[in-house]
């Protein structure tokens, strides 16, 4: 395939004016702590899992296999997957059942809440990704403690100990309530299963099943437990979400007597889908995402304070909910951009992983492993974000990074500028410009130029772009990065050269000149 429209030699139009960005090092700045190679984490619903791990033909599924190692690669980091929602929250491990998961998930289904059930061929699935270390979440709505037991006894014994990251008892436990149901309208409530809880409760009722566990299961000494898990919230409830099972309190009330407690999550959708129209104001609004990002500020500087071993990650992110899916809103490259600058933001502001939710019929997946409901197996838009966002975590385990600041006259409100340094000194830096346009609706393409100051002993750049002729409502079939795609019929491996729209800029005192597209992400990679 052959993009048109977006050659090396293409002219493009430019804004009136340059704005400036000084790259300063990385202690004159605000920067991160050193970034986990394994920052760019997975995530899957208990059921969909199966279809991600194996093919129609029972073997294991080499597309998602591929498209998993395309980002792991390029940071040489360990695929942290997990394997959670709220349908297992709710359901139940059958010794009897031959099926791994069930109902099968498809493509036109919904999670069954109520009414999802695994067997014992479920947890040797995640034997197709050797590499990759588990998150498990174990049933915690239930107050049937014994559920969660014999969950977890199941997944040490089918994935193995040595492949397990964390035990993670519940799922966004903040939305258990008194009159809650699942599918169908079936009933999960209290006495059979938990009702709504505040902090007191929430810290006992996780105290009394990550200790059942401890307790059943043969598991490492020390920090082993995912805790929190809080669910996202829209709207008004926003600015409440800092405080949503607060972390101080719950801390304050014991939830980390035992010293086990790995890592403390959140979940994060940015709103509930739309439909194309929306796409601007949904997900490229750059203030809307960094307001909401800025309420986890509270979370991660109480816990770098008092307890700096323990790290906050986003462990279920996808752009927006749908109980089906709205593709035009949830897989273009205007999601794609979203992707980009929450990742880059959120390393910015001190957030450890994120692990990205996939479900088989959500619009947000990064790709759909196998045909299903008419649809075939294909990677989406947003998977794009992720070797753009590995490549600029790069391979060093040194990464910290910083936003910085952009300055100069007309400086457009959806634009930001990121640096990754190494050894203090700046070794790449993203700008992403999330000013919508669209080539079926709009006209010629704006784009802003960036003067930015490199270190002195910078000799030249390297540009790649994340971008498509199409604009921001383009699907994958019309996405490069770094001139390459990744499809199905690849099997999922990089097809390269499919637009050859890469350039080596030259450094003119101490200043590389960049020119980014709206609707366009762009990766400089600084050389001496």
């Amino acid at each position: 395939m052959v993009l048109t429209g977006l050659g090396s030699t293409a002219t493009l139009p430019r804004d009136d004016s340059s704005l400036s960005v000084k790259v300063p090092a990385a202690d004159a700045v605000d920067a991160s702590d050193k970034i986990d190679p394994s920052f760019c984490g997975f995530a899957f619903e208990q059921s969909s899992f199966v279809r991600y791990a194996r093919g129609d033909d029972n073997k294991p599924n080499a597309f998602s296999a591929n498209l998993i190692k395309e980002i792991t690669s390029r940071t040489g980091s360990t695929p942290i997957i997990r394997l959670g929602g709220t349908s297992p929250d709710y359901g139940k491990y059958l010794p009897g059942q031959k099926e791994p998961a069930l109902p099968v998930a498809e493509q036109d289904n919904y999670q069954d809440i109520g009414h999802t059930t695994i067997g014992p061929s479920y947890w040797p699935l995640t034997k197709n990704f050797p590499e990759a270390q588990y998150m498990v979440q174990v049933p915690m709505a239930t107050t049937n403690v014994s559920e969660t037991i014999a969950w977890a006894q199941s997944a040490v014994k089918g994935i193995g100990l040595d492949k397990i990251h964390s035990i993670q008892p519940g799922n966004e436990a903040d939305l258990y309530a008194d009159n809650f149901k699942g599918e169908g309208g079936i009933e999960l409530q209290p006495p059979k299963y938990q009702g709504t809880l505040n902090n007191k409760t929430y810290v006992g009722n996780w105290t009394k099943y990550a200790n059942a566990v401890l307790k059943n299961v043969d598991l490492p000494q020390g920090r082993f437990f995912t805790a929190f898990d809080v669910a996202t919230h829209f709207g008004a409830q926003v600015e409440e979400e800092a405080y949503v099972l607060d972390v101080e309190k719950c801390f304050d009330l014991g939830i980390d007597e035992g010293n086990i407690i790995k890592e403390v999550s959140h979940h994060y959708y940015q709103s509930n889908a739309g439909t194309a129209t929306d796409l601007a104001s949904g997900l490229m609004d750059m203030s809307v995402t960094h307001h909401h990002l800025d309420q986890f500020k509270h979370r991660i500087s109480w816990l770098k304070k008092n307890k700096p071993d323990i790290p906050f990650i986003l462990n279920e992110v996808g752009n927006s909910l749908y109980k089906t899916n709205s593709y035009e809103f949830q897989a273009r490259l205007g999601s794609t951009l979203w992707q980009v600058d929450f990742y880059l933001y959120s390393m910015a502001i001190g957030v450890s992983r994120i692990n990205y939710q996939q479900l088989m019929h959500a619009g947000y997946n990064l790709w759909l492993p196998v045909a299903s409901a008419g649809h075939k197996a294909q990677v989406f838009s947003n998977f794009y974000s992720q070797p753009f966002i590995a490549d600029f975590i790069g391979s060093s385990g040194k990464t910290r990074v910083a936003k910085l600041d952009v300055s100069g006259n007309n400086a457009p409100d959806n634009l930001s500028v990121y640096a990754a340094y190494e050894d203090n000194v700046a070794k790449r830096i993203a700008v992403a410009n999330l000013n919508y346009w669209n080539k079926t609706s709009d006209g010629d393409r704006p784009s802003v130029t960036l003067d930015i100051s490199v270190p002195k002993d910078v000799k030249s750049v390297k540009v790649y772009h994340l971008n498509s002729p199409q604009g921001a409502g383009a699907d994958a079939d019309n996405i490069t990065y770094g001139g390459s795609q990744w499809t199905y019929e690849s099997l999922g491996k990089e097809v390269k050269n499919v637009t050859k729209d890469t350039e080596e800029i030259a450094v003119k005192n101490g200043i590389a000149q960049v020119q980014v597209l709206h609707s366009e992400a762009v990766l400089v990679w600084l050389y001496n």
